[in-house]
């Protein structure tokens, strides 16, 4: 709970999945506001390369194929 780069992605995707009726979707953004988080914050080097594959992934779904 100390770190919030690791608290907010989890919390944002818990809450997404009720709101969006999509458990998808909740995964989708906790991994993009993950990735989005530790960049914007400087501590890119402790995110894997899968976690940035994953979410570059997910952010090519949303804005080129669009939203469901």
């Amino acid at each position: 709970w100390d770190d919030a780069t690791e608290v907010v992605p989890a919390a944002l995707t818990t809450l997404l999945m009720p709101f969006t009726y999509s458990i998808a979707n909740g995964v989708a953004f906790g991994f993009i506001s993950y990735a989005g988080l530790k960049l914007l914050t400087g501590q890119a080097r402790q995110v894997k390369p899968v976690v940035w594959i994953i979410a570059a992934v997910f952010l090519f779904r949303y804005f080129y194929l669009g939203a469901e």
